[in-house]
């Protein structure tokens, strides 16, 4: 039996509700994926309390959800609920050749400029990347291969949180 495509969304209720918009973004992706024969996961509660690890961090955590609940994948587009897709986007895990794929930030570039200087002081101990490698983090495509980078970037992720705490 062939293995699904993924989309994996956070969907965390806050209050118990979800923002309007993450229902409408989610109700596209739903829509998308029923079109395209690919499996939605919809992660409603946090692996970590949201004041160990903020929640857009969890996502990382997708190799070990999908191990404790048996899900079983080709590859798995990480994407933000805030998003929402055209009915008719062509099926883009047919494009990624089984690599990782991402896409260029080309939105606000003030936006751009405040996070690479914000995780190059926080993180990267002043190493800055160029403008035009910066990827939006809320698309991201994944596949089995990329296992050991998240338990590699949870790992570096953890050791920065104590050392900046």
């Amino acid at each position: 039996m062939k293995n699904k495509d993924v989309v994996f969304i956070i969907a965390v209720k806050k209050d118990g509700q979800l923002k309007p918009e993450y229902e409408i973004g989610i109700e596209s992706w739903r829509r998308w994926c029923k079109k395209n024969d690919v499996e939605l996961f919809l992660l409603e509660e946090p692996v970590l309390p949201m004041d160990d690890m903020h929640i857009i961090w969890q996502r990382y955590f997708l190799f070990d959800i999908y191990d404790a609940n048996k899900i079983r994948s080709d590859q798995t587009l990480i994407v933000d609920a805030d998003t929402i897709i055209h009915p008719d986007c062509p099926n883009f895990f047919e494009l990624t050749e089984n690599k990782y794929a991402g896409v260029p930030q080309e939105g606000s570039m003030d936006w751009c400029g405040r996070s690479i200087e914000h995780f190059s002081r926080f993180v990267f101990d002043g190493f800055t990347i160029p403008y035009h490698t910066y990827i939006n983090s809320g698309f991201q495509i994944f596949n089995k291969s990329h296992k050991q980078f998240q338990t590699d970037f949870l790992n570096f992720y953890n050791e920065k949180k104590k050392t900046n705490s």
